[in-house]
């Protein structure tokens, strides 16, 4: 469930957990999202496990447009071009493809560290 204001996207998940504090949302805001966050609470409540099936089937499928890609120049050596060439030639995808894959990969596996200081 999402609540917009404009340029920010709020979670009604994340802002009613037991003992969290609303003070940077306005106070009509804060009443209507508790509103129906409680109105939410009372019709899921009631919901057998085959009527919640039920609807997730008819449900529309809920897609994200991805914003569009940035292109971006780095140097590199010619020997790691080179290198990166036969590679993703041997996958079957096109080098520029495959850097993208692997620098994607790497920030996923940096996110997930523990944040040193």
């Amino acid at each position: 469930m999402r609540y917009r204001i404009p340029n920010v996207i709020l979670y009604t998940k994340e802002l009613f957990q037991k003992g969290q504090k609303m003070s940077r949302l306005p106070k009509k805001l804060r009443n209507d999202l508790e509103k129906e966050a409680k109105e939410w609470e009372a019709t899921i409540a009631g919901e057998t496990p085959e009527q919640t099936r039920e609807l997730l089937s008819e449900a529309e499928q809920f897609e994200i447009p991805r914003p569009a890609r940035q292109p971006v120049s780095i140097r590199l050596d010619p020997f790691d071009v080179s290198m990166i060439k036969r590679l993703a030639r041997r996958k079957g995808v096109p080098y520029t493809q495959l850097m993208a894959l692997w620098l994607h990969e790497r920030i996923e596996q940096e996110k997930s560290l523990p944040q040193s200081q």
